[in-house]
C-alpha cells in the first residue's frame, strides 16, 4: 500500500513588528527625543516670551511637532514649565555644588564660590532668568511646596555643618529661617540684576551678597556655649 504523502503546513503569517526602527531609533527612542524637543522648545519660548506669553502651540512650532506630540509627554503648559524648570535647577544645582566642593574647608570661600556659580549660570543665558527668576516666583507654579522642599534640604545639610563647625552655640538656631531668608536674597538681587541686562560685573555682585553669609559667621562664632540647633 502506498504511503501517504506528507503534508507540509502553509508557512505561518509575518508577525508585525511593532518595535519598528525608523532612522536607526526605536518607537521609545523617538519618544524621548521628542520630548527632549519640547523641552528645549518650551526652555526658548518660556526664556523670551514669559510664562504668561507662552502657549502650547507656540512651544509645537518651535519643536516643529504636531500637538499631538505635545500631549504625548505633557497634559498641560504648567506641566511642561515645571520640566523645564526642574531640568534649570538641577543644572545649576550641580554647577553650584561642583565649585563649592573645589574650595577647602572655609565657609566664606565656599559660599563665594557657590554664588559665583549661580551668578554665572544666569548671566550665560538670559532665558534662564525669566524662568528661574521671575515665572518661578510669579506663576506660583514652583511654590511654595518645590521651594520649601529645596530650602528643606539644603538646612538638612547645612544644620550638620553648623553643628560641626559651631558646636558651642549659646543660642537656638532655626536654620530654615536663615537659609530662606538667604536664598531669599540671592533670588531678589539676581532679578534685579537681571532686570538691569546684568550691569555689575560678578565679583561685585558676589560681594553684596556675601555681607550677610560673613555676618551670619561671625555672628554664630561669637556666640558662647549652650544651646543646639533649632
Amino acid at each position: 500500500m502506498p504511503a501517504e504523502p506528507v503534508m507540509t503546513p502553509p508557512p505561518a503569517p509575518p508577525v508585525a513588528n511593532t518595535a519598528r526602527r525608523y532612522g536607526g531609533a526605536s518607537a521609545s527612542e523617538r519618544a524621548a527625543q521628542r520630548r527632549d524637543r519640547l523641552i528645549e522648545a518650551a526652555l526658548d519660548v518660556f526664556g523670551r516670551q514669559g510664562w504668561r506669553n507662552s502657549t502650547m502651540r507656540l512651544i509645537c512650532a518651535q519643536a516643529r511637532l504636531n500637538d499631538r506630540y505635545f500631549y504625548e509627554h505633557f497634559a498641560t503648559l504648567d506641566e511642561i514649565f515645571l520640566a523645564v524648570h526642574k531640568q534649570l535647577s538641577a543644572d545649576v544645582a550641580v554647577r553650584i555644588m561642583t565649585q563649592v566642593a573645589q574650595q577647602a574647608d572655609d565657609p566664606i570661600l565656599q559660599t563665594r564660590a557657590g554664588l559665583t556659580a549661580f551668578f554665572e549660570y544666569i548671566k550665560e543665558d538670559a532665558r534662564r532668568a525669566q524662568i528661574l527668576l521671575v515665572d518661578a516666583v510669579t506663576t506660583g507654579l514652583t511654590n511654595p511646596h518645590n521651594l520649601n522642599a529645596r530650602v528643606s534640604q539644603y538646612a538638612d545639610l547645612l544644620r550638620g555643618r553648623f553643628s560641626t563647625r559651631y558646636p558651642k552655640l549659646g543660642i537656638p538656631l532655626d536654620v530654615e529661617l536663615v537659609v530662606g531668608g538667604f536664598v531669599g536674597m540671592v533670588i531678589h538681587t539676581a532679578t534685579v540684576w537681571s532686570q538691569r541686562q546684568f550691569d555689575t560685573p560678578v565679583d561685585i555682585l558676589v560681594d553684596h551678597n556675601i555681607y550677610a553669609w560673613s555676618g551670619l559667621h561671625q555672628w554664630l562664632s561669637s556666640q558662647g556655649e549652650g544651646a543646639s540647633l533649632g
